[in-house]
């Protein structure tokens, strides 16, 4: 009885999730961020199966972290871009301030998660925050596997 509850809750929230998002807005880009956010939530939603006065404190905590996240990963890949376009004709200063940059980008992203899962661990229950981590790789494995539906199906 459980997972048909979950089914349709999950099965609702992406039907208005992705009504919400036939509303004419931003680029495409904007449009399928939004698309692949309100799937993500709709997914967790269901997964963690979160009470409503637990929903209530998770969702702007879990958001500032997906905020913060995004902007550490981003200047990770660009961090990533420079190591790879790095010189052999820097000098041994340059190449040092590049390494530190590219370690700390990583150190700043492992902080993020360690400050919020100590946020998280005063909002739910241990065993809900550990189904979050299992939840969030199950839904990245999803979106990979539609990716490569997608592909091979020629969209």
């Amino acid at each position: 009885m459980q997972t048909i509850k979950k089914l349709i809750l999950f099965s609702l929230m992406v039907v208005v999730a992705y009504a919400a998002m036939a509303q004419p807005h931003g680029s495409k880009h904007e449009e399928r961020w939004e698309k692949y956010r309100a799937e993500k939530i709709a997914f967790l939603t269901s997964e963690l199966e979160l009470t409503p006065a637990e929903a209530q404190k998770f969702w702007p905590v879990y958001n500032q972290l997906e905020k913060e996240r995004w902007k550490a990963q981003k200047f990770r890949r660009e961090m990533e871009g420079k190591v790879l376009e790095a010189e052999e004709s820097m000098s041994e200063a340059e190449i040092k301030q590049l390494t530190r940059e590219f370690a700390g980008s990583l150190k700043k992203e492992a902080n993020l998660l360690t400050e919020y899962n100590e946020k998280f661990l005063e909002i739910l229950p241990p065993g809900k925050v550990l189904e979050l981590y299992k939840t969030e790789n199950e839904f990245r494995m999803h979106m990979i596997k539609k990716f490569r539906d997608k592909r091979r199906n020629g969209e």
